[in-house]
């Protein structure tokens, strides 16, 4: 609105149209305040959409049943062999006896070609190639080495040639040696040098690049080999000492020779978790829409046009009604039906708790009929039910969009009004001002001449 002046006199202009615009701008207080509820509802409604969000989550989570395939996997000697569980797996237990562990091959060099202790690992070494050829698991590779050739410039150049085979340089007793090792271990992954020095492949007799073995050297060398081990009397070799398909769900790292015993156990304490997580967002659920409708969507005398209470007392039975229905085609006498038989019961206020106990001996007895009641094939199950109806309610022509779209459009009518009304109300109190302007005006001439008119008589 525009300020107000008043023309000096016996009215005071600014305080009467104030207040008369005051009274006239009810309608625009109104519509503000209608507008403010209609936010509100749009609050309440995304957070009943997240909540349902995060419960769709959950229940997709619970139909797949893959949550109930949590497994704690132990060793009973750490020091032959570590284990630890992956996805899936199976109850048992397992004899595990490692006979052979698995290794790269290495060569150590650790000589000049004339036979002498390398005490520079920059010197140039005399009778070096310009290049190396190398043959690694079956794939032929060539290595530059340039001029001036010296026992960090191999190390440096094999590495960056990134073809399987690690070089690394180690001191002791300030001589140098040059290690050479395959990238990953077991025979497949063996190297040979096919140029640029000789291999015999075996411990000695090993030449590289103007570089021999001491006898200390050829000792320090190895020919790769696969890790030789038996589960439960079964023969099995693994390239590497981690085992990832011997014990389906557990990866095995192989430490030492030795015997050892494989645990593979439920775990009930991770199904639990996942259970919980359902049963926290449907509780969400619930306390989202039971502080909805329980709180009033009008302030004072300022009724909305909608009214979401209803729709979401409505949402509310409907998740209910599905915990009370059995899934189809399993009969609840000798099966599960229900979410009560497993442990997952509803509270007083419409909430879900959780009986371990009560589950985890429900599983035990028959974990082919609790997957069953939480998702199937036939999209019966606790999970598949309450993914396609959340699906439903916030689809396209869900619920949750309608009241959301609904409001929206209230939302714009009402601020359509709100510029009518301030427009209407600006130009009323331009007309007051002038019209009480001018009246005080008038009123102060004639306070002017009933004054001069006194002083006449007097």
């Amino acid at each position: 609105m525009s300020s107000i002046s008043a023309t000096a006199g016996p009215l005071d202009v600014q305080s009467i149209v104030s207040q008369l615009i005051q009274a006239d701008s009810q309608p625009l207080t109104q519509s503000q305040q209608r507008v403010s509820n209609y936010q509100s509802e749009l609050s309440t409604l995304g957070q009943v959409s997240s909540a349902l969000s995060s419960l769709q989550s959950a229940a997709t989570t619970l139909a797949s049943g893959t949550f109930l395939q949590q497994f704690t996997a132990s060793s009973s000697d750490g020091t032959v062999a570590s284990v630890s569980a992956t996805s899936g797996g199976t109850a048992g237990t397992y004899a595990l006896n490692v006979t052979q562990m698995a290794q790269s091959r290495q060569l150590v060099f650790d000589r000049t070609s004339g036979g002498t202790s390398i005490t520079d690992q920059n010197a140039t070494l005399s009778g070096a190639p310009s290049s190396l050829t190398f043959n690694v698991g079956g794939t032929s590779s060539t290595v530059q080495l340039g001029s001036n050739v010296s026992l960090s410039s191999i190390a440096s150049s094999i590495n960056s040639a990134g073809i399987g085979v690690n070089a690394s340089i180690v001191q002791y007793n300030n001589n140098y040696s040059l290690v050479l090792n395959s990238s990953q271990s077991g025979s497949t992954n063996t190297f040979s040098i096919t140029a640029g020095g000789t291999d015999s492949n075996g411990t000695s007799g090993n030449t590289l690049a103007g570089l021999q073995q001491s006898s200390t050297a050829a000792s320090e060398s190895a020919n790769a080999q696969n890790a030789l081990m038996t589960v439960n009397g079964v023969s099995v070799s693994s390239s590497s000492n981690t085992v990832t398909n011997v014990v389906n769900g557990a990866s095995i790292t192989l430490e030492k020779l030795g015997q050892t015993t494989i645990n593979m156990s439920q775990n009930t304490s991770g199904i639990a978790s996942t259970l919980q997580t359902f049963i926290s967002a449907y509780n969400q659920v619930v306390s989202t829409t039971n502080s909805a409708t329980t709180s009033t969507t009008t302030v004072g005398s300022t009724p909305t046009n909608t009214d979401i209470s209803s729709d979401l007392t409505g949402l509310h039975d409907q998740l209910a009604g599905l915990l009370g229905t059995p899934v189809s085609g399993v009969d609840p006498v000798n099966s599960y039906a229900y979410l009560a038989q497993v442990g997952i019961t509803q509270n007083a206020d419409g909430t879900l708790s959780l009986n371990s106990t009560t589950f985890n001996a429900a599983l035990a007895a028959n974990p082919s009929a609790v997957s069953n009641l939480f998702g199937n094939p036939q999209n019966t199950g606790i999970g598949n039910v309450f993914n396609t109806t959340i699906n439903s309610l916030l689809g396209p022509g869900g619920m949750i969009t309608s009241d959301q779209t609904n409001i929206n459009s209230q939302v714009t009518t009402e601020q359509q009004l709100q510029q009518q009304l301030q427009s209407q109300l600006s130009t009323e109190q331009t007309n007051l001002l002038t019209e009480y302007s001018n009246l005080n005006s008038e009123l102060a001439q004639m306070e002017q001449a009933s004054t001069s008119m006194a002083n006449l008589i007097a």
